[in-house]
């Protein structure tokens, strides 16, 4: 929260780092993602079911015996299918009944009732402060580079389910969006004494998170007198977070003790995986020295696990195994991001990002190409979430890169010499195909915040009728496909051919262009034409649109609303 305590005091960055189930004294700002569900698909708040808490043995045991249902790593059912698809992502079923916006409206829902209750405690007078700027809050969301339109809605309409906004008018004005490569960038600008040192051309962020790995190269356009940073290219997200270190040293130890014949192995994975993630998994750094693994008690001893009064010694090497599979992943990915280009520096951060193997890794890596790996201060993975309020304060980055060509779907002249066997319609102005390509603006290109790309479009109508001017609904896609200039974006049948998908619909009210309406006369008799243009806003972090016409000569703009495809 970025909160001013009292007239005149300067801005000060707070964080709630008393969340219960964790010591107080560790000042931990970051909590699990989990959440119990009963048979019923309820969340069961009153028994302590949320993040770090329902790790706890009494609720693990009253889960067990009431037959609840853990929702874990469900973030990754929000990841785009692109994504989903491209990087090969196995997500966890939810449970029985309940969609993964639910599961984001009960999990806010907690995070804004403990951060109410966090503010009341630690801010001076703080219970009469929050409830006179409640209406005042605005709230900042960092998500993956690779979400977009649609991901952004799911959370609106999950940010309103839990009470925190009261409409979707309110939570358009109330919510902002930024991704978390962005958001570390501002985070480590700030807190990694690199502001006197930013006289180089070119840097390269790289969010090491629990699911994703997001890598982003940015330009500096300018330092003085407000630091100024461009998106160089459109970044790039695998699937190599954290969790997947964790999910291979699950399989190893699951492996191990069913060999070891016993009983309740699941309880021994359990209480391994634990500790390795705890401690085992922080500290390593390199093959050359063994880690310690806590299993099993003082009492439990096992010399084929080589375990010794419930302590478990595994090779360094061993250990590199868990991580090699997505350390490797982030290298090549890094590598690919700063393919013909020579950045001073590789920020590093995120919860992964303060892994030393991976800071090693990269480190050794990129040393060679003098590109120094940096990483904040303070630890890396409080930076999305700090970095998400100072970017929401001094606005670093004005462009961009599109991660898509974007454009939309439109009706052509059959040529005199075509020979193919597309169908062809007959409209008001001759033999048409439908369904053919424009593109508004190409994949990878930079944008600034406020620039516009327009698509000219002739809306053809039979008669000038009020009625048929009542509204413009048009689909605009993205396309990610082999082709560069590819000739249709819908097939015969009206579907996405591939590489196609809905990125969002322009909508808007045409009732005031009435007077742009052209006479026209074709094969089947007269018919009226409103020569219009979409102007799309990509360098954002939303997409934004408006209509432009002409009328008796003169410019006329109107917004226009951007309508997200349903989530499925």
């Amino acid at each position: 929260m970025n909160k001013v305590p009292h007239p005149g005091a300067p801005q000060t960055l707070y964080r709630v780092i008393q969340w219960p189930g964790q010591n107080a004294q560790d000042g931990e700002s970051k909590i699990p993602s989990l959440v119990w569900y009963d048979k019923r698909g309820q969340v069961r708040a009153a028994a302590r079911a949320y993040g770090a808490e329902a790790l706890s043995a009494s609720v693990e045991e009253q889960a067990e015996t009431e037959g609840w249902y853990l929702a874990e790593h469900w973030k990754l059912h929000l990841h785009p299918s692109t994504m989903k698809a491209e990087l090969n992502i196995q997500v966890k079923p939810l449970p029985p009944d309940v969609s993964v916006e639910k599961i984001y409206a009960d999990f806010i829902g907690y995070l804004y009732g403990q951060t109410r209750i966090y503010f009341y405690d630690h801010i001076i007078d703080g219970e009469r402060v929050w409830k006179a700027q409640k209406t005042s809050i605005d709230f900042v969301v960092a998500h993956p580079n690779g979400w977009g339109l649609k991901e952004q809605t799911l959370i609106r309409n999950a940010a309103i389910a839990a009470n925190l906004v009261s409409s979707e008018k309110v939570a358009r004005e109330k919510i902002k969006f930024v991704s978390e490569a962005e958001a570390s960038v501002h985070f480590v600008i700030q807190n990694a004494d690199l502001k006197n040192r930013l006289e180089v051309a070119e840097l390269v962020v790289c969010d090491a998170g629990g699911s994703t790995v997001d890598t982003t190269l940015y330009v500096i356009e300018k330092v003085e007198p407000i630091l100024k940073l461009k998106e160089k290219r459109a970044s790039a997200c695998v699937q190599a977070g954290a969790i997947f270190v964790n999910e291979t040293a699950k399989k190893y130890f699951s492996a191990a003790f069913r060999e070891a014949e016993l009983d309740d192995p699941e309880t021994y994975v359990k209480e391994a995986v634990r500790s390795f993630e705890e401690e085992a998994k922080k500290s390593f750094r390199d093959a050359s020295s063994d880690q310690r693994i806590s299993v099993g008690g003082r009492k439990f001893t096992n010399e084929e696990l080589k375990v010794r009064k419930g302590t478990m010694t595994l090779p360094g090497s061993q250990v590199q195994e868990f991580f090699d599979p997505c350390v490797k992943k982030i290298v090549e990915s890094v590598d690919i991001q700063i393919l013909g280009h020579s950045p001073e520096y590789l920020l590093l951060v995120g919860g992964f990002g303060e892994s030393g193997y991976l800071y090693e890794t990269l480190k050794s890596t990129l040393g060679p190409r003098r590109v120094e790996v940096t990483v904040a201060n303070e630890p890396a993975a409080k930076a999305v979430a700090d970095g998400s309020v100072i970017w929401f304060v001094k606005r670093f980055v004005s462009a961009r890169a599109t991660r898509f060509a974007f454009g939309t779907d439109i009706v052509v002249p059959v040529p005199p010499s075509d020979n193919s066997d597309r169908t062809v319609v007959l409209l008001p102005d001759g033999p048409s195909f439908i369904g053919a390509w424009s593109g508004i603006v190409d994949n990878n290109v930079v944008l600034e915040e406020s620039e516009e790309k327009a698509h000219k479009y002739a809306l053809m109508l039979s008669s000038p009728s009020p009625m048929l001017m009542r509204s413009l609904e048009k689909t605009i896609y993205a396309y990610d496909g082999p082709e560069s200039e590819p000739a249709f974006a819908m097939d015969d049948l009206g579907e996405p051919n591939p590489g196609f998908h809905v990125a969002c619909v322009v909508h808007a009210d045409l009732s005031g262009a009435k007077d742009g309406l052209i006479p026209a006369f074709g094969p089947r008799g007269p018919f009226w034409v409103l020569p219009i243009s979409i102007a799309l806003t990509f360098g954002g972090t939303e997409i934004e649109a408006k209509i432009i016409w002409e009328e008796r000569g003169v410019t006329r703009k109107s917004d226009a609303s951007v309508i997200p495809p349903a989530f499925t």
